[in-house]
């Protein structure tokens, strides 16, 4: 699945677009909206124009990511992880719940 990087200026429509990527998750859903209300810019993987991951990083940190459900297992997470790093121009530090594949 070919996706591509896109990072947002906090807007108000922004939780709204990625309220279906983050359905399954609340607690990251308020704490998308607490990052945009703090001006934070937010990452994200696209499909065809259509989010299918988010992710917050805090400087050189992956503070964390959510993949879309419906694209979970098919690798989204390892090639944003991948293409997150290609921008950021070296290894992201991961969550300790998160392993690198």
């Amino acid at each position: 699945m070919p996706i591509s990087l896109e990072f947002h200026s906090p807007d108000a429509e922004l939780a709204q677009r990625f309220s279906k990527v983050l359905r399954d998750d609340p607690d990251y859903a308020a704490e998308l909206g607490q990052a945009l209300d703090a001006g934070r810019p937010v990452a994200a993987a696209h499909f065809n124009g259509a989010p299918v991951a988010v992710a917050l990083l805090d400087g050189d940190a992956l503070a964390w990511m959510v993949v879309h459900p419906a694209t979970r297992g098919r690798g989204v997470g390892r090639d944003f992880l991948r293409l997150l790093e290609k921008h950021h121009g070296s290894a992201l530090t991961l969550p300790e719940k998160c392993q690198r594949s």
